[in-house]
Parts: structure tokens; C-alpha cells; sequence
């Protein structure tokens, strides 16, 4: 059995990469692993006195990603495919990299928004920086953008 990591965010674009990865899944008689990687900072605000930690507001939003996260998991368990998910805190190449190892990946599953030149010099991309890092094979499943 294959053991395919999947990234998420949870946009509307996680649902097209989902169902590439249930086929993929088919396809290899392999088992999902859904993963959401959450920013480290997700409970600072800034506020009048500079930044402020509110766990509450950690905690509601580890909550409901986790939430979220079981929805799509429960989508490919309808489906007929093995798979278990995971909403890690961290930065999410790293994270990303070390699930892969510690998981035993034999594939990463991982979305492309395809944001142009000017974006991805000055933000960055998750997959491009997968793609460079990965010590395994990764499937890119680019974002279809609707023709005009």
C-alpha cells in the first residue's frame, strides 16, 4: 500500500486537490493522509500596546480547522479510500517535510495555486519550496482557473 501525504489549506482549492488524491489513491491501492499546517503566529493580534497572545483565539482556530479537516477526511472515507488527518502547527514546508519522513510518505499529493513571478518572488510558494526540499516523489495538481 502506497502512503500519499496530502497539504491542505482548506480553500475551495482543497476539494480539487482531494479528489486528484482519491484517485491517485485508487489508482496505487493507497492510503491518504490529509494534512493541514497551521502558522505558528495564529493567535497574536496587533493591537494599540504592539502584540498580544490570546490562546483563545489559538484554540477556536486549531478547533475548527480540525473540524474542517474531519469533513474532508470523511469525503474520501465515503469514497472507499483509507485515510487518517492532521492539523500540526509550524511552518508549513517544514512540517510538511518532516510528516512526510516521520509518516513514511511514499508520495506527496500537493495543490499549485499558480500565483505568477512577481507573487511567488516576493511570498514565496509552498509546493515550489516541496517540490525543491522533497526527498520523495511529489504529484503537483495545478489549480484550473476558469477561462474567461
Amino acid at each position: 500500500m502506497k502512503n500519499i501525504l496530502v497539504p491542505v489549506d482548506l480553500s475551495s482549492f482543497s476539494n480539487e486537490v482531494i479528489n486528484h488524491a482519491i484517485a491517485l489513491a485508487q489508482d496505487l491501492n493507497g492510503k491518504l493522509t490529509l494534512l493541514h499546517v497551521v502558522s505558528l503566529d495564529i493567535g497574536f493580534i496587533i493591537g494599540d500596546m504592539g502584540y498580544h497572545y490570546l490562546p483563545e483565539l489559538e484554540e477556536t482556530t486549531l478547533h475548527e480547522d480540525a473540524k474542517a479537516l474531519k469533513q474532508l477526511e470523511l469525503k474520501v472515507r465515503e469514497m472507499g479510500v483509507e485515510v487518517a488527518s492532521l492539523v500540526k502547527q509550524g511552518i508549513p514546508v517544514d512540517t510538511i517535510l518532516e510528516e512526510a519522513e516521520t509518516m513514511q510518505a511514499d508520495l506527496i499529493a500537493i495543490g499549485s495555486k499558480g500565483h505568477g513571478t512577481l507573487y511567488e518572488a516576493f511570498v514565496g510558494s509552498v509546493c515550489r519550496d516541496v517540490i525543491k526540499n522533497a526527498e520523495i516523489p511529489i504529484y503537483v495538481i495545478p489549480h484550473q482557473k476558469k477561462r474567461k
